[in-house]
This record gives C-alpha cells, sequence and structure tokens, in this order.
C-alpha cells in the first residue's frame, strides 16, 4: 500500500494502479476519452492529464499512465491542467465539431467554441485509438488501425482493403 494525495484528499492504494484508476475508484472526475478498463492505458487523447508533485518536482502527465507511487501529490483541477484541457478539447472541436462526446466535453470545461481552423468534413473520430485496441485486445483480431502521423493519421483497414 501506498498512500497519496488527489486534490487535497490522502488516500491509500494498492502500488502499481495508475492515478486514473485511483481517481475513478475514490469519485474524483479526470476526463478520459481514450480510455478503457478492458485495455491497456495508451494515453492518446491526453484529455487526462494532471498536476503532480512527486520528489519535489512538478509534471503535468497522463494520469492514464502514470503509476502511483508514495508521497505523490496529484491535483486534478489546477489552472495549469484546466488550461491544457481546454486546450485539447479545442483541438478536438476543431476536428470534430458535431460529435455529441466532444461537444459535452467542451461544455464542461467552459470551452464555447474553437480558435483554431475547422477540419473539412464530418470527422466523429478523434484519433485516439480505443476501437483499434478494444478489436486488438478484446476481439482478437486486428480489423482496424490507425496509419500514418501528424494531420496525415486516419483510421483504416489492413492495405487499405475495405469489405463489401
Amino acid at each position: 500500500m501506498v498512500t497519496l494525495t488527489i486534490d487535497g484528499r490522502e488516500i491509500q492504494v494498492e502500488a502499481g494502479k495508475t492515478i486514473l484508476e485511483i481517481a475513478r475508484e475514490n469519485n474524483i472526475y479526470i476526463p478520459a476519452l481514450c480510455y478503457h478498463e478492458e485495455v491497456a492505458p495508451y494515453g492518446a487523447c491526453r484529455l487526462c492529464m494532471v498536476e503532480i508533485v512527486s520528489r519535489g518536482r512538478e509534471n503535468l502527465v497522463t494520469s492514464c499512465l502514470y503509476p502511483t507511487e508514495e508521497g505523490l501529490v496529484v491535483r486534478t483541477d489546477s489552472p495549469r491542467v484546466m488550461a491544457v484541457r481546454r486546450l485539447i478539447i479545442e483541438l478536438l472541436l476543431a476536428r470534430c465539431p458535431d460529435s455529441e462526446v466532444i461537444r459535452d466535453l467542451a461544455h464542461r470545461l467552459g470551452v464555447d467554441k474553437t480558435s483554431f481552423k475547422l477540419e473539412e468534413g464530418n470527422h466523429k473520430c478523434i484519433l485516439c485509438a480505443l476501437c483499434t485496441r478494444v478489436c486488438q485486445e478484446v476481439v482478437g483480431v486486428s480489423a482496424i488501425s490507425l496509419v500514418n502521423r501528424g494531420v496525415d493519421r486516419q483510421m483504416t483497414t489492413p492495405f487499405y482493403d475495405f469489405s463489401e
């Protein structure tokens, strides 16, 4: 067992669990789009960023990937964390302005509109890879995957071979 502090609340937890797992077990809200308990954490959406103090140093980390440790101090809603989350949700709004999930999160984070140029097309996929990981880790097939990097990243089938 290790003791850590989340938003001023001291909590004793099993070593090896992530900050996000512990937060959810203790009803502490941290947004996350690419996390699901049935697949390995990935950290793609970055919405689960939290601020930590560990060994006297402050850092922003993805809570779905960061393991708990003795004496860790976690802030889930510091001004720095909220600024990063708002920036991320603005970028997601620019890509997926019609996504209800993104709009709901934006509203919760106090973001009305994006200051970034809206992407063309009717995107609802935020490219978080959750569906590909479920396909591979839960279903046991690799029917879809993410290809390319940056602005060229897209979801597709192997060899771009779509079923009829």
